[in-house]
């Protein structure tokens, strides 16, 4: 829903430009019909709702993904044309944080044991969290689009992409899980063996570190409102969009996932996934100052 508002919101002023701009061809080409040309420096707080969005193999197909709430924030340089059009590049901070909640799991995968016998290794957890935390550092590029209204008021829309590098990347999960092993040679299930690797009710909580690929490529948009405080400085408010344009996951197969290893170490459910991708939406703080 909130998606569809703020498309809606860029869908009004690509509408709002497209007028402004047919007004400025039956007015002729003055140049000064449209802002001087300069360089400025901004500075960007926002303020958002993130989500970490794995999309899950037949094995987590109940999963349950929370939003956060983050604070984001990037400096940037740019040059502003006289045609109201600019470009600006810049160094940002983006944080995610999701949590993931599975009521129920169960699977089975053939393993082998100490003594090399094959066997078919049960595993079913309950109450499985795991908390998933990525910071990323951003270098956005963005075109700037200006529409002034009257002497202290524009309207702005910047669309861009920006190359993430993940700087932080880690999770922490828990759960209570009982394993069996069931022998078809035999005929035989063990079960409530801890010291063979079969427990009941074990709780088990874990860490580690994501597999997360070494650069993303991001869409970025915002749009909204600055108001010139003095004459080469200006305050900003807006809405803001980030999406990851790709899979940022590195793990591999899926579709041979194994929530619990032998050691009793959790994996990740991004192990799981068959795609991950990240999003943020929310307001934007903005301080503009116009070098010449």
């Amino acid at each position: 829903m909130k998606l569809k508002i703020f498309i809606k919101c860029i869908l009004i002023l690509i509408i709002l430009i497209t007028i402004d701009q047919l007004k400025i061809y039956s007015q002729g080409t003055d140049l000064s019909l449209g802002k001087k040309p300069g360089i400025y420096i901004s500075a960007t707080a926002g303020f958002n709702k993130s989500q970490i969005i794995n999309k899950g193999t037949q094995s987590i197909s109940e999963l349950l993904s929370s939003k956060s709430s983050s604070v984001s924030g990037s400096v940037s340089i740019g040059y502003l044309l006289p045609s109201r059009f600019g470009f600006s590049a810049g160094i940002g901070f983006m944080p995610y944080k999701t949590e993931l909640t599975l009521a129920a799991f169960q699977d089975s995968y053939t393993m082998r044991d100490s003594e090399n016998e094959s066997y078919e290794r049960r595993v079913s957890g309950t109450s499985i969290k795991e908390e998933q935390n990525i910071s990323f550092l951003n270098f956005p590029l963005c075109i700037n689009y200006f529409i002034p209204f009257g002497e202290s008021f524009d309207l702005f829309i910047e669309p861009g992409i920006s190359l993430a590098i993940p700087i932080k990347k880690e999770y922490m999960s828990s759960g209570t899980f009982t394993t069996k092993g069931f022998y078809s040679a035999y005929n035989v299930l063990l079960e409530n063996l801890p010291a063979y690797g079969f427990a009941n009710n074990k709780i088990i909580n874990s860490e580690g570190d994501l597999e997360i690929k070494s650069m993303v490529i991001n869409l970025t948009v915002s749009g909204g409102v600055e108001y010139a405080i003095k004459e080469k400085a200006k305050i900003g408010i807006g809405v803001c969009y980030v999406k990851s344009l790709s899979d940022i996951s590195e793990y591999t197969s899926p579709e041979n996932f194994q929530i619990a290893s032998n050691e009793g170490q959790l994996n990740s459910m991004m192990g799981g996934s068959s795609k991950t991708t990240t999003s943020s939406m929310g307001i934007c703080l903005s301080f503009k100052y116009y070098l010449k």
